[in-house]
């Protein structure tokens, strides 16, 4: 059994492999378990039942690397706690503790190797766009919150978000950015598309080609504009570059080059990228916000630390609409969990 560190911090992930007899013969298969936290955790509820009933539909609908969906359960009756059971894909994926760009198997890559892993990570979310949500029955993956379209509708779920990350420690920067992206958000009506809600290379898993294996974290999925995804992709990979002070690895593509790429894979064109770009910019800062307090509620940092407030999400965020830059050292989550 193994509980991977190096990525996530959503829910608790248990692999294993599981034997048993069929018709006579010995089967063995490996399996992972998704189990929420059992007390605190980075979101304020879990839902395993919508997250499977998501991933199941969207390895049904699409060519996306999804695992498969193997059992649910709701009620804890077999662990004690509600979890998913899912089939296990092999590969490696890209840590965030240490980042990946600071060393390990992606530096490692030759550049038109890890050319060929973005690629392949723009095509994975390309893949899980092309699902009807009618048709796969996820027509309601709306945010609760009002709003005249399921952009307004994400955008005031995160500001709801954001008011309990917070609990009463408001970062300035994130104040100014929820004004900014408040008054400019791109009016409608826009195309609703499965929205992953957490698009990164650090949720994918690939294989010794660069090929996308899994494609993992579905707790954040939603409908909204094909640019909800590939806004937060490009902030990611802004921020495991100038947001940590380094230069961008060899073979991945210039950003222009990126949007380029995915308006091939989609075939057509996205429009205000500048302020999808930066919502996913805030939403990273408000999840490392609470990624932070999470940290210090649990005693791993001190109650002083300006984590929560200035980290390269926050800082990257600040840059990407030019505001003044947070206040005191920027941190991160190496060596504190």
């Amino acid at each position: 059994m193994q509980m991977p560190v190096a990525s996530g911090m959503s829910s608790e992930t248990i692999l294993f492999e599981a034997d048993w007899e069929e018709a006579g013969e010995l089967v063995s298969r490996g399996m992972v378990a998704r189990i929420p936290p059992s007390g605190e955790g980075l979101f304020p509820d879990y839902n395993i039942g919508r997250e499977g009933r998501v991933m199941t539909a969207i390895a049904r609908h699409t060519k996306a690397a999804v695992p498969k969906v193997l059992a649910t359960d709701l009620e804890g009756s077999a662990l004690g706690a509600p979890f998913l059971l899912l089939e296990r894909v092999y590969g490696s994926v890209p840590s965030d503790d240490p980042p990946f760009v600071t060393g390990g198997w992606v530096v490692d890559l030759a550049p038109e190797q890890r050319n060929r892993m973005y690629d392949n990570a723009l095509r994975a979310i390309s893949d899980i766009q092309t699902v009807e949500p009618a048709r796969a029955g996820l027509e309601d993956l709306r945010r609760e919150q009002a709003g005249d379209t399921a952009l307004a509708q994400d955008f005031a779920h995160w500001k709801q978000f954001y008011a309990w990350a917070a609990n009463d420690r408001t970062s300035p920067t994130i104040d100014a950015a929820v004004k900014i992206l408040s008054e400019s958000i791109p009016s409608g009506p826009h195309e609703e598309v499965v929205s992953w809600g957490d698009a990164r290379l650090g949720n994918m898993m690939f294989d010794s080609g660069q090929r996308v294996t899994g494609v993992f974290d579905w707790e954040l999925a939603t409908l909204g504009p094909r640019e909800l995804d590939l806004g937060f992709f490009l902030f990611f990979d802004r921020m495991y570059a100038s947001g940590l002070g380094l230069p961008r690895l060899e073979g991945f593509p210039e950003r222009g080059a990126a949007i380029g790429r995915f308006e091939e894979l989609i075939e057509t064109t996205v429009k205000h990228i500048d302020w999808y770009e930066a919502f996913g910019a805030l939403r990273g800062a408000i999840l490392l916000l609470r990624v932070g307090n999470l940290m210090i509620d649990l005693g791993l940092i001190p109650a002083d630390a300006e984590m929560p407030l200035n980290n390269p999400a926050a800082q990257t965020l600040a840059a990407l609409l030019e505001l003044p830059p947070p206040a005191g050292t920027s941190g991160w989550i190496t060596g504190n969990r």
